[in-house]
């Protein structure tokens, strides 16, 4: 049986449609693989495209201290300290080009920051607030308007911006923000049950965060596994010892990834865990 080279010290799982099943939930046998990993010495860190703050529910959940890959890699940040681990800034000058770019299109540009006094939500004047923005601002009301020309010109560098809104006008949107010097890709339906743009640093992916936070804690790469669904788990797959890929991914995730598990709806996660890192093997699933 196809297995990983050397035992896993450490295991990096996205959140949304990994760890999380269709109703937003850590299932019983995730939340219990994960423990029994813990117990077992291993590891256990989140990477996922979301922020700290709306990720810190699913940590409290584990019960474990752990350090989180966040913003597609863009910040880390140990839980429960709160405290910075790195971060991997966008260009002020490049972000404002890409935030114009969005303001061409009537595309409201969200723009992340991390302070000493934590994350911070800027944007433009409420002009281009949408449908589908108001579900993200429920979530985040404290939201710093600047006019859009001087968004991120002349301010600090922000960890990245997104934008929320429709497939259509994504599809238009985003091979324009390709042309510049950073990181830009698309998600049809988000966590906000709509199309996401996500623009960043070049050089930042969730492989930048983990290579990184494997050097901090002296742990090799090809003891790490990671496990994720989407379009941006592909460069963690790829750079981890075990890279494995949920059942409902795409196929070009499955084709870089060492191993395939079952879908979110069947514990994949969890099968993953006890298979590869648990050295387990149970009847069901895979």
């Amino acid at each position: 049986m196809h297995q990983p080279s050397r035992p896993i010290k450490l295991i990096a799982i996205d959140i949304d449609g990994t760890l999380l099943n269709r109703n937003k939930q850590i299932t019983q046998r995730t939340w219990e693989a994960i423990q029994a990993a813990h117990a077992a010495g291993i590891i256990v860190t989140l990477a996922t495209a979301r922020r700290y703050e709306n990720s810190i529910p699913f940590a409290e959940e584990l019960g474990i201290s752990i350090p989180m890959i966040l913003c597609d890699g863009a910040l880390t940040m140990q839980y429960p300290q709160h405290t910075v681990i790195a971060t991997h800034l966008f260009d002020s000058d490049i972000a404002q080009q890409v935030a114009d770019t969005m303001v061409q299109h009537a595309v409201q540009p969200i723009v992340h920051h991390i302070t000493e006094q934590g994350e911070e939500t800027w944007s433009g004047p409420d002009d281009f607030d949408n449908a589908e923005l108001a579900t993200y601002f429920n979530y985040y009301p404290a939201v710093k308007r600047h006019t859009h020309h001087t968004l991120c010109t002349g301010k600090p560098a922000p960890l990245r911006i997104v934008a929320f809104t429709s497939v259509e006008t994504s599809n238009a949107v985003v091979p324009q923000i390709s042309r510049y010097d950073c990181t830009c890709y698309m998600i049809e339906r988000g966590i906000y049950n709509c199309a996401e743009i996500v623009t960043m640093n070049k050089s930042c992916s969730k492989a930048t965060g983990l290579t990184e936070l494997t050097k901090r804690i002296a742990i090799s790469m090809d003891q790490v596994m990671a496990i994720g669904d989407g379009i941006n788990d592909r460069e963690m797959l790829q750079a981890a010892g075990w890279g494995v890929a949920m059942g409902h991914a795409s196929h070009a995730l499955k084709a870089v990834a060492d191993a395939v598990t079952g879908n979110n709806t069947e514990d994949g996660a969890a099968q993953a865990i006890e298979r590869y890192a648990l050295l387990q093997y149970p009847t069901s699933g895979l």
